[in-house]
Order: C-alpha cells, then sequence, then structure tokens
C-alpha cells in the first residue's frame, strides 16, 4: 500500500499552497520559475535533431560499409571458384596435378 492522503481536501490545499509559493516567487524575483527564460540554452549537441542527423549518418556509413563488405566477400568468393575450375580441382576421376 502506498502512502497516500485519504483526505481530499488535502490536494486542495496542495495546490493552493503550490500556487502562493509560485506567486510569492514571481513577486520576489519579477519572473516564474516555470518560464522559459530560466531553462538554460540548449547547446549545440544537445539538440534532438542534431542527435538524430547525426545517427541517420552513422546509420548510413554502416550500411555502406556493411554492403561493400559483403560485395567484396562475393567477389572474393567468384574469384576462388573462378581459380579453383582453371586448375582443375572439379575433376571427376581425374587425377589432379599441381605445377
Amino acid at each position: 500500500m502506498t502512502a497516500v492522503p485519504r483526505d481530499p481536501a488535502f490536494w486542495k490545499r496542495f495546490s493552493v499552497a503550490a500556487h502562493m509559493a509560485e506567486d510569492m516567487e514571481v513577486q520576489k524575483t519579477g519572473y516564474s520559475s516555470s518560464s522559459s527564460s530560466t531553462r538554460p540554452s540548449l547547446k549545440h549537441q544537445d539538440s534532438w535533431l542534431e542527435r538524430q542527423q547525426h545517427k541517420n549518418r552513422r546509420n548510413k556509413v554502416v550500411l555502406w560499409v556493411y554492403g561493400l563488405s559483403v560485395a567484396a566477400l562475393v567477389a572474393v568468393m567468384v574469384l576462388i571458384i573462378v581459380w579453383v575450375s582453371q586448375h582443375g580441382f572439379f575433376l571427376h576421376g581425374e587425377e589432379v596435378t599441381f605445377p
């Protein structure tokens, strides 16, 4: 069980007290603590859009590296198969001589 006040008037009093405290702060400082003027400005690397663009660029690079690696692997396998077939390793029933 959680410790939540069961008195419905508690939340009303709590809300009034919170608003009064905020009003007192506005009177003292001249601005509200919840206004955007007190928030720190975003640094360049903190921008959501910048992070998304960075992820997108990184994903493209990874995709290209992966794709080129697969293409190189396929090319090497084809070259090996061609080389082996030219040297007669796939001949059946015949003796293979190595040069």
